[in-house]
């Protein structure tokens, strides 16, 4: 097969389209929370709970066919892409610690934050109840999360392109 062949080629196209709609769809997310917050409590929960239910279509599920393409590209490519190289290794390195962030600190916390949204649906009017509190330090909790995850987008994709520690780009 090797680098270049059709296999190959078609991976690469994959792998680029899971690049676009994984990550891309996580650029749409901060954006559709800064909207909700000018929104009535029900209909800011009903956007971002809806987000919530469709990101791992529109994102986790893209960006781990992402990572898994990127394997098969290096396997497809017989040796003129090598496991050892650093670029590789970069790419390993941020594309784990990213699903790392995102498994163990930035999903957990988006699901809080909606359960504590649901609740403070039915809370009375009045007094902010303490679960407020804790939603506006929970969000910058996600913004923080979700800024790390974009710079690692940023660092895999300076990776991509310049190789680090090889002198050509495929």
């Amino acid at each position: 097969m090797g680098y270049g062949s059709f296999p190959y080629q078609v991976t690469y196209l994959i792998h680029l389209a899971a690049v676009v709609v994984g990550f891309g769809s996580s650029f749409v997310y901060p954006l559709l929370a800064a909207r909700s917050k000018n929104l009535p409590p029900r209909e800011a929960y009903a956007v971002s709970h809806t987000a919530l239910g469709i990101s791992p279509y529109l994102t986790t599920y893209p960006i781990y066919t992402a990572g898994a393409t990127g394997v098969l590209l290096v396997i497809l490519s017989d040796q003129a892409i090598a496991f050892s190289s650093t670029w590789i290794s970069i790419a390993f390195l941020v594309f784990f610690l990213g699903v790392l962030v995102s498994v163990f600190l930035h999903t957990p916390n988006l699901k809080a934050m909606d359960a504590l949204q649901e609740k403070l649906l039915d809370a009375p009017p009045g007094d902010a109840p303490p679960e407020v509190a804790e939603l506006e330090e929970r969000g910058q909790k996600a913004a923080m999360y979700g800024g790390l995850l974009h710079l690692f987008w940023l660092v895999l994709m300076v990776d991509m392109v310049w190789k680090p520690g090889t002198t050509s780009n495929f």
